[in-house]
């Protein structure tokens, strides 16, 4: 987990809204919890001494802000720039801009002058979106574009500052270094100053103090650049949110008054947070309810029954008895922010037992996981509520009763199997039955390339999301960006914000699970995101790279958990599963409403485990080591595996630094008491090194030597067949990110893992603003398409080869081919007679009938590749079939890219017959065998709008399932039936009406992706 300077952010939390049943809102003088109730009155007399101006900003029109305080001296608010009224008690919208544009409004000058004592409060609510750094408001002056002396206060951080000159002369009031107040939510602002000390206040309650605060607001002197929503520098972003209820006093009030001030935005947000709950149907209660303890607009939630025999307060039920009546309860919400609560009353009808209704319900709601695409273990449950679950299979040799699966052979047909879960409630049972589609298993392909999803940071809203990085070819130290250096995959559930992005190709290699953190540190913070942060972490899969899945928000933190960070997974093959692994804050106690501080807790390194990364394990701790300093522990954990142990390279905060630990047993776990780096005996855990790289120097991409004596996001990988920097060993890319005085990661080559002799690597070219990802080998295939949907103007391909050899004998390849760069784009470029790099071939590898496929690399980090024949093997005679017409569809972007590459995904033409004089390749193993050589044809290469054209793959393994899309709008080509037995199919393509007309490609490719031909057609 990427971390910076202690911070601190309310937490925030969203519950769908609902209709207010029953509501009872009370105003407490209390500093932290609900207290007695006030009178109504009470809870609306404001201070009322000492108010020099106050603006409501409760305008509906205009360019005036009225000043209501009575017998004030000052006058009225001007509006400058185009007023944004919100209207209905909710203030003014503040459109936000560069250097001082947008509109502000204009107050009073000299709101100071002669001013000992202070108070200044309002109502705020940021704007998600604001850009830092700004001012909420201010009472000063500029001289030549700088702020010299003035009062002012902002939300990142929160804090005031109060100034006799330039920022040299400031005094600060903050809770926390970079701390934020929460966006998206109205919060009570206050601040009071008397002499030397000056107090700031979050919803009536006093977050910090500073009692040697320099200059008091007479001292600033005469003032003139006062304003709402705009700062006196002018490289400052203007205030975006809402404004309401402006009051500046003469005097510093006292908790109790500063109490009542926040009074309307606490009782406004019990009113929502009670109104927003939604328990659902509770008319016929059959199970324990999910009750939430957090609220719509930062609100805690206690609940508590009328009969707590059949609901208790935490919401588990005990059904009467079968035969009985239904028990009526009375199930009641206490909504508390601040000082103010609320109450809402659920009415809850209990059903009595009836375990064939039970068993007929469990089984209704069963879900398995993948069981359309099955190419993993299955998770199939045993358990629900009240009913055991017992499973059969119609064919055990490919899905067992537990789940565990034995995947077709590559080529082979989809198997179909049927599973049959058993429900049992008391005596009563229920079936039901799922079809289980298992994939055969994928053709296998060297890594030629590497991937490289990450993030950038939090100084921007769009840096907490994911963008991808690609490797120039097949070299781990040369990087370019794809997607133009835009976001691909952002958060639109839980926080709202993405960070340490984490992908592992599953262990049979032909889905990807992509995880991140759950947290937006540039809109709340890192300090409170440790205290109530999020219990969940964020995940897609996709089966190819480009097509990802719906986001899902996954809680696996238990309530007293604080945050869960930087998750990452590896494939544990002793379980049949994934181990989860993430650091985590754990409290005393799940309740949110008790305080937390994250000094007096530490992070721990946490693992669940999956088969499905949708049903997790119960979350254990993985390391307890408290290390030395206030609130440090261990965090950013990675996995790799050598020689059959289990290396884990960990940052121990305070030293922020990896080292790293080995075992034979992936789930054994690290506790104060067996703990190896402690000296202690017990643990499966045995330590190697304790500060990877220490010391080393390089030059950074500034040109400035550096010295690597911290770093976290660690990932580790090995480096491809082929790669330019040499294929042995080990990579390991560490974080040095600029608050540890670097400039981002630096690449470190071991020999192994064994050896641990991490060295850095010089010359490098990474992505610059990359932060805590993970580097991911990719196949050609792979990476073309990834290049072809975000960045296809860089795609150089060329057509794949077909060539004969004797057993043996290498292959003679040709030195040049003719390639084209960006196909597909609006402006190709023929790149003909382009010279190639083959991989080597081992002539030992060149049996009799075998075919191989080589990779060549080409200028400019494009791929070719030869499917190598060796003579001596059998062809079968393809005997024609008829099959269904398939029809085309639009392929489907992926399902969270908020901005997808502009450019048309570029599909290769194919070109005339390769130029240039042959070469032999050298002897080597670098090779991949492949079953057999399909070839396509085409009934006609020019179809009209509307019109169909058919195509005949043959060559294929019997059953063996191809894909088909026409590009470059693209198209996907449904409905395409499996080979016969003599590895042939035919299908009809009938092209949309409102297809785009020219020239355009269809790409046939096997289930793996790897590309068996590209046609061009003409539309």
């Amino acid at each position: 987990m990427t971390s910076t300077a202690p911070e601190r952010a309310p937490r925030r939390r969203t519950i769908r809204r609902w209709a207010v049943l029953s509501m009872a809102v009370t105003l407490g003088v209390g500093m932290l919890a609900p207290t007695a109730a006030l009178s109504a009155q009470a809870a609306d007399a404001v201070p009322a001494d000492g108010l020099l101006v106050q603006y409501p900003l409760d305008e509906t029109s205009g360019t005036v802000a009225k000043n209501t305080a009575p017998d004030s001296r000052f006058g009225d608010g001007v509006v400058e720039g185009t007023p944004s009224w919100a209207g209905g008690g909710q203030g003014f919208a503040f459109p936000g801009g560069d250097g001082g544009s947008g509109a502000a409004i204009k107050l009073p000058d000299d709101l100071n002058v002669g001013l000992d004592a202070i108070t200044v409060s309002f109502d705020v609510k940021i704007a998600p979106e604001q850009r830092n750094y700004y001012w909420i408001y201010g009472i000063g002056n500029t001289a030549n574009g700088i702020g010299d002396g003035y009062l002012f206060g902002s939300g990142d951080s929160f804090h005031t500052v109060i100034a006799s000159g330039g920022p040299a002369t400031e005094s600060n009031i903050q809770p926390a270094a970079d701390a934020t107040l929460a966006r998206g939510v109205w919060k009570s602002f206050t601040y009071t100053q008397a002499g030397s000390t000056g107090i700031l206040y979050e919803d009536g309650v006093e977050r910090a103090r500073n009692t040697a605060v320099r200059t008091t607001p007479a001292q600033i002197g005469p003032t003139s650049f006062n304003y709402l929503g705009r700062s006196p520098f002018a490289v400052d972003q203007s205030f975006q949110g809402q404004l309401r209820d402006f009051r500046v006093y003469d005097r510093a009030l006292a908790p109790a008054e500063v109490s009542t001030l926040a009074g309307t935005v606490l009782r406004e947000a019990v009113a929502d947070g009670a109104a927003a709950l939604d328990l659902g149907d509770l008319s016929a209660v059959r199970s324990s309810l999910t009750l939430p303890t957090v609220g719509d607009a930062q609100t805690t939630v206690t609940w508590a029954s009328s009969n707590t025999a059949v609901l208790a307060n935490d919401g588990t039920v005990t059904r009467p008895a079968a035969g009985a009546a239904p028990a009526e309860v009375t199930l009641t919400a206490t909504v508390a922010r601040g000082t103010v609560s609320t109450t809402r009353a659920f009415a809850v009808t209990v059903l009595p037992e009836d375990d064939a209704y039970d068993a007929r319900a469990i089984a209704a709601a069963l879900a398995v996981p993948h069981i359309d695409d099955t190419r993993e273990n299955l998770t199939l449950p045993t358990s629900r509520e009240t009913a055991t679950i017992s499973w059969s299979s119609s064919n055990p040799a490919v899905v067992a009763p537990d789940g565990t699966v034995t995947r077709p052979a590559t080529g082979a047909a989809v198997q179909e199997v049927t599973l049959t879960a058993t429900v049992t409630v008391g005596s009563a049972t229920a079936t039901r039955s799922f079809t289980a589609k298992v994939q055969p298993l994928p053709e296998a392909a060297d890594t030629k390339a590497y991937f490289f999803p990450y993030f950038t940071g939090e100084d921007d809203d769009d840096d907490e999301k994911v963008r991808f990085g690609l490797s120039n070819g097949n070299d781990a130290l040369d990087w370019t960006t794809v997607n133009d250096d835009k976001p691909v995959l952002a958060s639109t559930l839980g926080q709202k914000g993405l960070r340490d992005p984490f992908i592992i190709r599953s262990h049979e290699g032909d889905r990807f699970y992509l995880l991140a953190t759950d947290l937006h540190a540039y809109r709340t913070g890192l300090t409170e995101s440790q205290n109530f942060g999020s219990r969940a972490m964020e995940i897609w899969e996709s089966t190819d790279l480009v097509t990802w899945s719906a986001q899902r928000h996954v809680v696996v933190s238990a309530p007293e958990a604080g945050n869960t960070w930087a998750p990452e997974a590896y494939y544990d093959d002793s379980r049949g599963e994934y181990v989860v692994f993430w650091a985590s804050n754990l409290y005393p106690s799940g309740d949110p409403s008790v305080p937390r501080w994250e000094g007096d807790s530490y992070n721990r390194m946490m693992y669940a485990t999956t088969r499905d990364f949708v049903t997790f394990s119960p979350a254990k701790v993985w390391i307890d080591e408290q290390q030395p300093g206030q609130g440090n522990g261990t965090i950013d954990s990675t996995i790799a595996r050598e020689d059959g142990w289990f290396y884990r390279f960990t940052v121990a905060e305070g030293t922020n630094i990896p080292r790293v630990d080995r075992t034979h047993d992936l789930t054994s776990s690290i506790t104060p008491e067996n703990n190896p780096w402690l000296g202690r005996t017990g643990s499966d855990w045995q330590t190697r090194q304790s500060r990877i790289g220490y010391g080393q120097t390089y030059t950074a991409t500034s040109g400035r030597l550096t010295t690597f004596d911290e770093g976290e996001g660690t990932t580790v990988f090995r480096p491809n067949k082929g790669d330019a920097n040499g294929d042995t060993g080990w990579f390991a890319f560490i974080d040095q990110a600029p608050y540890y005085g670097g400039e981002g990661y630096v690449p470190f080559r071991a020999s192994s893992l064994a050896a641990g002799d991490w060295t850095i690597a010089q010359q490098r070219n990474l992505p610059t603003s990359a932060r805590h990802g993970t580097v991911l080998p990719v196949t050609v295939a792979e990476y073309e398409r990834i290049l072809a949907r975000y960045q296809a103007d860089r795609l150089i391909s060329a057509d794949d080869l077909a060539v004969t050899t004797e057993p043996g004998v290498a292959p003679v390849l040709p030195a040049t081919v003719d390639a084209v760069r960006g196909r597909g784009t609006a402006s190709p470029q023929q790149l003909p007679k382009s010279a190639v790099a083959w991989d080597a071939v081992d002539p030992a590898s060149l049996t009799a009938g075998a075919r191989v496929v080589v990779t060549g690399q080409l200028a400019d980090n494009g791929f070719v590749q030869a499917v190598v024949t060796v003579a001596g093997g059998q062809t079968p005679t393809p005997t024609p079939t008829p099959t269904p017409d398939p029809t085309a569809s639009p392929t489907a972007e992926p399902t969270a890219s908020p901005q997808p590459t502009t450019t048309p995904s570029a599909s290769p033409q194919p070109t005339t017959a390769p130029s240039g004089t042959p070469q032999p390749t050298a002897s080597a193993s670098a090779t991949t065998p492949i079953a057999s050589t399909p070839a396509v044809t085409v009934s006609s290469t020019v179809i009209e709008r509307g019109g169909t054209f058919t195509v005949t793959v043959t060559g294929l393994a019997p059953g063996e399932q191809i894909t088909a899309e026409l590009h470059s709008d693209p198209l996907r080509i449904t409905g395409i039936p499996a080979a016969d037995a003599a590895g042939r199919v035919s299908f009809s393509v009938r092209v949309p009406s409102d297809f785009a007309a020219g020239a355009h490609t269809l790409i046939v490719q096997r289930a793996d992706g790897s590309v068996i031909a590209r046609q061009g057609v003409t539309v």
